[in-house]
């Protein structure tokens, strides 16, 4: 199963805005884990130590 193409640009942004130090309210995180959920098509991603969002097929993120 392959990522929507909305769900590639969302995984970007995402990837983007948390390993990246120019927004001063999101501080650098590591990215530890990208996984596509087959039942539901839904990429999850683990990031730090704490957080985690999931990618919804239409692009959309929720932490």
């Amino acid at each position: 199963m392959n990522p929507t193409n909305e769900q590639a640009q969302g995984l970007y942004r995402l990837c983007y805005r948390l390993t990246n130090t120019i927004y001063p309210q999101w501080q650098y995180r590591s990215i530890e884990l990208v996984r596509i959920d087959e039942r539901t098509g839904n990429l999850y991603i683990l990031a730090g130590e704490n957080l985690d969002f999931e990618i919804k097929k239409s692009g959309g993120y929720e932490p």
